[in-house]
């Protein structure tokens, strides 16, 4: 994977108007896949399947989460910092977010500016992580 940062943390004039609106109309949005295919009372699994020039609306990941790619692919996120991040993709690509939290989340987009479909399954956990149980 290849994150290129293309704007700054709080430079908003990158961003333009509806980007600001939808952005603004989506914090209560914590569906952080495009089909749940699995919930229990420990972890959710999202697939997201993303045709290339398609997005994923904006939404808030609060919990411990992981994402893997199952495809190769190349995608831009705007996030609620005012960051834009471009990425590259390859196929078995992880990234964990170990440290979320309801006082500490993000919010952003997803939208898929390569030719291929991309597609992420993410886990997302529902439990506070427990240091003293490892």
């Amino acid at each position: 994977m290849i994150a290129t940062l293309i704007n700054p943390p709080e430079n908003w004039s990158f961003w333009t108007a509806e980007k600001i609106s939808e952005l603004e109309n989506a914090t209560d949005n914590f569906k952080v896949g495009e089909q749940l295919v699995l919930e229990n009372n420990e972890f959710k699994i999202w697939t997201i399947h993303l045709p290339a020039g398609e997005s994923m609306p904006f939404h808030t990941h609060s919990k411990r989460y992981f994402w893997t790619a199952l495809s190769a692919g190349k995608s831009i996120s705007y996030y609620n910092d005012g960051s834009v991040l471009e990425t590259q993709y390859e196929v078995n690509d992880v990234k964990y977010f170990s440290d979320l939290s309801d006082v500490n989340f993000f919010t952003h987009n997803l939208e898929n500016t390569g030719s291929t479909e991309l597609i992420f399954m993410t886990v997302e956990f529902l439990k506070e992580f427990d240091v003293e149980n490892i």
